[in-house]
């Protein structure tokens, strides 16, 4: 496992997701960075760099919608393993992550210790 600290980017306009993430996230020494929508999120990359790390991002995003953030972001972090949230079953979505290795579907709402193994085999692979 690397020294730096795995951070866990999470795009979701609900701040009780941030709040519990930072809370369950912080006893396996991840680092929660929250960002209400996709436009927040894309200013704060600018410069940064996107390593030992994964995405969060929910579909239902306002204005920029989660799918469409990942078209934005296909370049700078095509080697980033995401995380997408969805609220209802969308066979579109799960195929088109299905389609691709770093992209993977969790339905809301979701169970904690699901979504730590999965965070804790990332971490591992980042």
């Amino acid at each position: 496992m690397k020294n730096d600290p795995f951070v866990v980017h999470a795009v979701d306009p609900d701040p009780a997701i941030a709040d519990g993430l930072k809370a369950l996230l912080d006893t396996y020494g991840m680092q929660v960075c929250y960002y209400p929508d996709g436009e927040s999120f894309l200013r704060s990359q600018r410069d940064a760099r996107h390593d030992h790390c994964c995405l969060l991002i929910d579909a239902d995003l306002p204005r920029l919608s989660g799918p469409a953030l990942l078209q934005q972001l296909r370049d700078d972090f095509s080697h980033v393993p995401v995380l997408l949230f969805i609220s209802t079953s969308s066979p579109a979505l799960i195929e088109a992550a299905q389609s691709s290795n770093r992209i993977r579907v969790i339905e809301k709402p979701f169970v904690d210790g699901m979504l730590i193994d999965e965070l804790l085999r990332l971490r591992r692979h980042a």
